[in-house]
């Protein structure tokens, strides 16, 4: 456990063991011509997940309000910000964190946990930077026709109770 713990973040550590143990099952080479290579990869692929777990962690503790003690200082210092997040961080300014910041496809957190984050604690995305894809007219039709789709299709689902009641009756079905 202690190869992937993150404080305060312990999911962190289960996730990198079942990662690690299932990459190392995977690229198990069959003779030991190749374990250096395989080595190598395995430690490029695992700090990488390190780093970004620092990074997602460290996004809460640069956006926090908190200056009540030299611990929330300390943490909240610019110093103390991984390049890679200042670089994100900045990105993020001029529009929402989107899947294509990922530079590896088995990311340890996707763009909408990002997302979560810094919208959740107050972070501004400006608008004003962003490319505008729709002209006022064409947001409002949009807007109308999601707002009209959602309509007709919730008054097909039953109520959380409704649910409820027929899964007591029936159970579930196996898929």
């Amino acid at each position: 456990m202690a190869a992937g713990f993150l404080e305060p973040l312990e999911a962190s550590a289960l996730v990198l063991v079942e990662l690690s143990a299932k990459m190392i099952s995977e690229q198990m080479p069959v003779d030991r011509t190749v374990m250096k290579s395989v080595a190598k990869r395995f430690n490029e692929k695992f700090t990488y997940r390190w780093e970004r777990i620092v990074d997602f962690l460290k996004l809460h503790y640069i956006l926090t309000k908190r200056k009540d003690s030299s611990f929330w200082r300390d943490n909240c210092d610019s110093s103390s910000i991984p390049d890679s997040l200042q670089e994100l961080v900045c990105l993020w300014r001029s529009r929402s964190p989107w899947h294509y910041d990922a530079t590896q496809a088995e990311e340890m957190f996707p763009s909408a946990s990002f997302q979560y984050v810094l919208y959740g604690m107050g972070f501004e995305t400006s608008p004003g930077i962003t490319k505008k894809r729709f002209d006022d007219v064409t947001a409002d039709r949009l807007l109308m026709e999601n707002t009209e789709k959602v309509k007709q299709l919730s008054k097909n689902l039953p109520t959380n109770r409704e649910l409820l009641n027929k899964i007591k009756s029936y159970g579930l079905h196996k898929i």
